[in-house]
């Protein structure tokens, strides 16, 4: 007889948050649920033919034997799926009823197992790139407090903060008169002092060309008296001339002589002194065109003009007001060159530096630059500071504002997966990669680790990992990947 059609009573277990549902194929009961079972000693009360309750138990003990004959012995099982409500997982659970010879099927024992449902991802070769920014601070590649050379009041404002001038452009003009004034004056003194040197080089001039006649007149007259000295020693000699005629010759020639070195020393003193009054008025000649060229240059720091091509930042004046020579006028800033200083981790101002070319974003607009120093040690925070240069732009950025400096490094190159993936246990990292139907727990080493992606050893391209990990995921679990 095959009872395998007919199913009665179900059972419902919860077990670890999950619904279990047990059927079992049963024989049908010989009794009903509200009947007694009579065994041993049999009443006969209430029964009118007394031995009929023995033959009614007799038969009973028959027919259980045979339906215990008739009931299969293969196990009979059933599956019941149940659905977890996390992550979208499910769990399928067998669950069997085992009649093993020799025992009665209220004796069974019954055995369960887990397949979990998990998703997963493939690990591929690649390299983490880190998407990493800064602030950048704009500023004037050159600034200048530009101050008067000339004391005055001002006259004039020609520019204003935030207009832009060119490189010599007037900005501020002073009061010229008192200025106008020494410029005269300096050019009365170098002329007087030019006419004095003139008329003491005429001087010297006309001096000395009488006394070099004079000298001239005196070696002529020693030179004649000289030969007939001679001549007349020579006929002394023979007794030609008398020694008194002798003595008159040599008197004339002493007094030549001594006429002719008189000469020559005047000629010498007066070129002498000639020379010294000319170099004296030479200097005063020389200082006063220095102050007259003085003169001119205090007139043209009358006109305060901007050094370099830029912005006009700040003026520190007004009109009427009095500058004394040095005082600040106005602060000039250039525009056509500006720098971006930001600071960034040690790590990656050197790769940054080997980059140099780095790009600013602000209000909506990118800016090239170029790196152009950086300081050895780090500040404060442990930060290296850095400066670029901007490349020039037809709309430049307002010296003071704030930009952002957005950089991609490269970092740890090896097989990338989702850091989530990874699990660790004892000091050792492992992803669960699934195979045959079942989650292999594997070895791996993290190589790098940047915004939830790591890249690791150990573990082959092309893996299917498991992610998001279910935390109670053991080694060696039996799984169904969800597409």
């Amino acid at each position: 007889m095959d009872f395998k059609s007919k199913r009665k009573g179900e059972r419902r277990e919860e077990k670890g948050g999950k619904t279990l549902v047990f059927s079992s194929l049963t024989t049908p009961p010989l009794f009903h649920a509200n009947e007694r079972k009579h065994t041993g000693n049999t009443s006969t009360r209430g029964n009118p033919r007394g031995g009929g309750g023995g033959f009614l138990l007799a038969l009973s003990l028959s027919l259980l034997l045979i339906l215990s004959a008739c009931r299969p012995s293969d196990n009979n099982a059933t599956a019941q799926t149940a659905t977890t409500p996390e992550g979208g997982e499910t769990e399928t659970t067998v669950a069997s009823a085992e009649t093993p010879e020799g025992e009665v099927s209220g004796n069974a024992t019954q055995r369960e197992e887990t397949v979990r449902s998990v998703r997963v991802i493939v690990a591929e070769e690649g390299t983490l790139t880190a998407q990493k920014s800064a602030t950048v601070t704009i500023e004037p590649k050159q600034e200048s407090s530009v101050a008067t050379g000339a004391t005055g009041r001002v006259e004039q404002i020609l520019k204003r903060e935030g207009q832009r001038v060119e490189a010599g452009e007037t900005v501020i003009v002073l009061d010229d008169d008192n200025a106008t004034l020494q410029v005269q004056n300096a050019q009365l003194a170098l002329d007087s002092a030019q006419i004095n040197l003139e008329k003491a080089r005429r001087a010297t001039s006309e001096g000395g060309n009488q006394i070099e006649l004079a000298l001239r007149s005196a070696q002529t007259n020693f030179d004649v008296l000289k030969q007939q000295y001679d001549e007349s020693l020579a006929l002394y000699e023979v007794g030609g001339v008398s020694q008194n005629q002798l003595d008159q010759l040599s008197a004339q020639l002493t007094q030549a002589e001594s006429t002719l070195v008189q000469l020559q020393n005047q000629l010498a003193q007066n070129q002498r002194a000639g020379g010294e009054d000319l170099s004296l008025l030479e200097l005063q000649v020389s200082q006063a065109s220095t102050a007259l060229q003085q003169a001119r240059d205090a007139l043209g720091e009358t006109s305060i003009t901007a050094p370099f091509a830029g912005e006009i930042s700040e003026v520190f004046t007004e009109q009427g007001e009095f500058l004394a020579a040095g005082s600040p006028a106005f602060r000039l800033v250039s525009t056509t060159e500006q720098l971006g200083t930001f600071s960034v981790p040690p790590s990656d101002a050197q790769r940054l530096l080997e980059q140099r070319e780095i790009t600013f974003r602000y209000q909506g607009l990118d800016y090239a630059a170029t790196i152009i120093r950086t300081n050895a040690a780090p500040n404060d925070q442990r930060l290296i500071d850095m400066t670029a240069e901007l490349y020039p732009s037809d709309t430049p950025i307002a010296s003071g504002s704030v930009a952002q400096l957005n950089y991609t490094l490269q970092e740890g190159t090896g097989v990338l997966v989702p850091a989530g993936a990874v699990t660790s246990e004892s000091g050792q990292n492992y992803v669960y990669v699934v195979s045959d139907g079942k989650a292999t727990r594997q070895a791996i080493q993290v190589v790098d680790e940047v915004s939830g992606q790591a890249a690791v050893a150990g573990l082959e391209a092309g893996a299917q990992v498991v992610f998001p990990l279910p935390n109670d995921l053991r080694d060696g679990a039996l799984v169904r990947v969800l597409e």
